[in-house]
């Protein structure tokens, strides 16, 4: 029987755990691939898949949470992170975080593997109604993802079992989820989600750890993009 104290954590990793694997298995699903393939070129299919797996992850990470919120009366938004900035504590913790974090994106930008992997649409290409989609789906994506791992998953978790073990829960997890973008990723969200765990149970809100992923997530994509000799940018 699970008690009523631990029934909102089990929610929000039930949430998760659903969530998570039908995002992951569905966005990277061939048959989404051969979708876009069908109906454009190359270039213009892999960016069509690109930004529709931003989409499905909008959608299976954010609906099972919402779901779990509403039926578990001991679980608000408000709660979780979801609340208006009324001083300027995240602005604090957005700039002394975004200062540790910038230097350490643009000292990976010089690697070879980094231009491997970024930007993540592969366009030679980029024209104004580009970066506008890849900016927005970013940020939609980004708002999902961070209100499933710092508000749901920390704001659920820490309740039952105090904040450093819902530190723990979440940046394990965290972390694990980076395993696909290979070891030096992976090994610098350690340091990362705890800052964001941080800086939400500190302030009491998602905004810091939503601003500075939103942030390094575009500084990934377009320093790349900037360095690369072979892109044009079309702003006209």
């Amino acid at each position: 029987m699970i008690q009523f104290e631990s029934r909102g954590a089990v929610g929000a990793l039930a949430a998760f755990t659903a969530g998570y694997f039908l995002y992951w298995f569905v966005a990277n699903s061939s048959g989404l691939r051969r979708f876009w393939e069908k109906r454009a070129s190359p270039e213009a299919a892999q960016a069509s898949y690109i930004l529709s797996q931003r989409g499905v992850g909008i959608l299976f990470l954010g609906a099972p949470a919402v779901l779990v919120i509403l039926l578990l009366p001991e679980l608000r938004f408000r709660d979780l992170g979801l609340k208006a900035i009324d001083s300027p504590v995240p602005l604090y913790w957005m700039l002394g975080i975004s200062v540790a974090v910038v230097p350490l994106v643009l000292a990976f930008s010089r690697s070879p593997r980094f231009f491997r992997t970024y930007p993540l649409i592969r366009r030679k290409s980029w024209d104004l109604r580009l970066i506008a989609a890849n900016t927005v789906s970013w940020g939609l994506y980004i708002l999902i993802y961070e209100f499933l791992f710092r508000g749901l998953l920390l704001g659920a978790c820490r309740r039952p079992f105090g904040v450093w073990p819902a530190v723990l829960v979440n940046v394990a997890l965290y972390m694990c989820v980076h395993l696909p973008y290979g070891f030096l990723v992976t090994l610098g969200s350690l340091p990362l989600g705890i800052a964001m765990c941080l800086a939400t149970v500190h302030t009491g809100s998602i905004w810091t750890a939503y601003v500075v992923h939103l942030l390094v997530a575009l500084l990934n994509d377009y320093v790349a993009l900037a360095a690369n000799p072979r892109a044009r940018v079309r702003l006209g």
